[in-house]
């Protein structure tokens, strides 16, 4: 037999992984788990600091409240210190409303769209006042009564009666028509 042909069976060529493919490929899933880990991190430290946050408010509030005075009743005079600011938004607008009946004399124009013109910066609704700078009116000829609610849950209630006189009241509920119905008591 003569050797000048072979036959020989084709050899398929082995597929090698690229290396700088490879190291790129690892060095990317790598970075991939950092940032994950260290957004994980963030977060996590993140929520616990909120957390932490949220409790020292409301420890400093429940310290704020046990170191109010309390009242000792409706008719003392003696209220918390947090009800300061409701008191004072209850005085501007009778204040305002006595201002419209000097004008006018009537309280018809001293309802909410016009008391919330002449003091922007408190507002002026016909129903419930939830907080010390929501003001609760009740507006008529002769009578304009108002309402605000304090921090402590207290309502602070004033009834001007035309000329005649000014009469304070508090309470828990708080609308101007249930200051315009409230009994006369201290502040």
């Amino acid at each position: 037999m003569d050797d000048s042909f072979h036959f020989i069976a084709p050899v398929m060529p082995r597929r090698r992984v690229d290396p700088f493919a490879l190291k790129l490929a690892t060095c990317a899933a790598l970075a991939v788990l950092v940032v994950a880990g260290l957004a994980r991190f963030a977060v996590m430290h993140e929520r616990n600091a909120d957390a932490a946050a949220s409790a020292r408010v409301a420890e400093r509030q429940a310290a704020e409240v046990q170191a109010a005075p309390l009242p000792d009743s409706a008719e003392s005079g003696t209220f918390r210190a947090l009800d300061e600011e409701a008191r004072n938004a209850a005085t501007n607008a009778l204040g305002l409303a006595q201002g419209i009946f000097a004008d006018t004399g009537s309280f018809e124009g001293a309802g909410p769209s016009q008391l919330t013109a002449l003091q922007p910066s408190l507002i002026f609704v016909d129903g419930p006042s939830t907080s010390p700078a929501i003001v609760s009116i009740e507006a008529s000829e002769a009578v304009w009564a108002a309402a605000v609610m304090g921090p402590s849950g207290e309502c602070y209630w004033i009834r001007a009666v035309a000329e005649a006189s000014v009469t304070y009241g508090t309470g828990r509920a708080c609308t101007g028509p249930d200051a315009d119905r409230a009994d006369a008591r201290a502040w």
